[in-house]
């Protein structure tokens, strides 16, 4: 799982109620409202498990350099990577030394895109800070575009995984319909005559319970072990 910003959607981007269905979705004793929610849970969560969004999405974040370091790489907060809005270096102040656009310059470049790298020089002889040199950035603020090429999100492995986690999603809501309260997963299991054992389960971002464990391997294709890329 991914390091993950705060999520900017209030409502779904990608599911309908035609897609729920579509997918085996249950409408009965629902309301608008509630699938609404559920979906808006469910992509989070996607978003969440494969460290991006589910469409491009501007975004701004803030990072901290390593005093007396001019140049180096690090990872930004999300992966899939489309490009860089602006970059602005600060020093310990909160004053802007410089700010550019792209990655057409000296400073900034996108060492891996997909994993979501950049590369930064922050040696910077031809700013305004250039009198001040005993001070350097202590500070980034990046805006950038991450998200999945468009139309990946309308996959069908993508739309499984997010018509699975808004059905928990709805069960837990009206109370009834997962494996148990909080959707756990469940190694040991007897009823009566009946007894289970199970193979052991991986504690994903969709939780612990076997649907868990099948909404994470549906996403395996776009997960990224961020890394490894470096």
């Amino acid at each position: 799982m991914n390091n993950f910003n705060l999520y900017p959607y209030t409502t779904p981007i990608v599911m309908t109620d035609d897609i729920y269905q579509k997918y085996g979705g249950l409408m009965v004793n629902t309301l608008p409202e509630q699938r609404e929610v559920a979906y808006v849970m469910a992509e989070m969560a996607v978003s969440q498990d494969i460290g991006t969004f589910l469409i491009p999405t501007n975004i701004t974040g803030s990072y901290s350099l390593s005093p007396g370091m001019f140049l180096g790489n690090f990872m930004l907060d999300h992966t899939y990577i489309n490009y860089i809005n602006w970059t602005r270096f600060y020093d310990f102040d909160e004053d802007v030394y410089y700010t550019i656009t792209g990655t057409a310059n000296v400073h900034i470049a996108l060492r891996n895109p997909k994993f979501g790298v950049i590369d930064v020089n922050y040696f910077l002889t031809n700013c305004a800070c250039a009198s001040r040199a005993t001070m350097y950035p202590y500070q980034l603020e990046i805006a950038y575009n991450a998200g999945l090429p468009t139309g990946t999100s309308n996959s069908p492995n993508m739309l499984m995984a997010l018509t699975t986690y808004s059905q928990i999603m709805i069960n837990e809501i009206l109370g009834y319909g997962n494996e148990a309260p909080g959707d756990v997963g469940v190694t040991d299991y007897q009823n009566q005559s009946y007894r289970e054992n199970r193979v052991g389960l991986l504690r994903t971002t969709f939780g612990t319970s076997a649907k868990a464990n099948f909404i994470h391997k549906l996403l395996t294709p776009y997960r990224v072990y961020r890394f490894v890329g470096l």
